[in-house]
């Protein structure tokens, strides 16, 4: 009998511990993350800018987990600075990432003599999860971004709160909103970035993203007021930015 339930225990244990293994490969295999450097070019020089990234990228980033593009700031303070992106990669694949010889001394020779200024260089991992793509365009032009301070202790209800609205966009079976977590954070406001794409800047007129008469669907009357107040309570400031997608493709 002990045998028996030696064996069982074992059986349970055994299976547990491979189920943990399968989620946790999973997981690292299917994350995605972007890196993103700021840079703003020589005043005057920005199309000779954008024409050097495009060429740069043409040679050494044109496909796969390096494939990179460059974006433009267009509100905020700043609004004129480009956003060169790398990805979605992992961790791993930075080992392997074109560095130097013939890449580095192309974006010396070619890139940096038109740079006044480089700025951030953060990493921001996808979560699929909190996310809703809907009817994203294969190719939209531009990106309503937030990057938020969430308040220690209080990344459960930030991401409760996510979850309702996902729920809502679900119910509405449109519209779009991406959640990245920053990876290196550094206290300053950028712990999390939600995304929306759009294409026309008549989309940025609705101001609850549409999805409140959906949301109070599933919730009940009244359950957006009290969301904004869970909002509230789980975040410190917003930073929010629209950028101009792949300015130079």
């Amino acid at each position: 009998m002990r045998t028996k339930t030696n064996f069982i225990a074992t059986l349970v244990f055994v299976l547990m511990v491979t189920t943990f293994t399968v989620n946790a490969q999973e997981e690292k295999e299917s994350y995605g993350m972007a890196e993103i450097t700021y840079m703003l070019p020589k005043i005057g020089m920005e199309k000779a800018f954008e024409d050097a990234v495009k060429a740069h990228n043409e040679k050494f980033h044109k496909e796969g987990v390096f494939k990179a593009s460059l974006d433009l700031i267009l509100t905020g303070k700043e609004t004129g600075w480009y956003v060169w992106i790398m990805g979605p990669c992992t961790f791993s694949d930075l080992d392997n990432r074109p560095t130097e010889g013939a890449h580095a001394n192309d974006w010396d020779k070619n890139v940096s003599p038109k740079v006044a200024k480089y700025g951030r260089n953060e990493f921001w991992r996808y979560n699929n999860k909190l996310s809703y793509r809907g009817d994203t365009s294969d190719a939209p032009k531009f990106e309503n971004i937030w990057f938020v301070n969430v308040k220690r202790g209080q990344n459960y209800k930030f991401k409760e709160f996510i979850e309702k609205v996902k729920a809502a966009y679900e119910k509405k079976a449109a519209g779009n909103f991406s959640i990245y977590y920053n990876q290196f954070t550094e206290g300053n406001g950028r712990d999390v970035a939600i995304v929306w794409a759009f294409d026309t800047w008549s989309e940025m007129d609705e101001d609850d993203g549409g999805i409140k008469k959906h949301f109070e669907e599933i919730y009940g009357e009244g359950s957006w007021d009290n969301a904004l107040k869970d909002w509230e309570a789980s975040t410190e400031t917003i930073n929010s930015q629209v950028w101009r997608i792949g300015v130079n493709n």
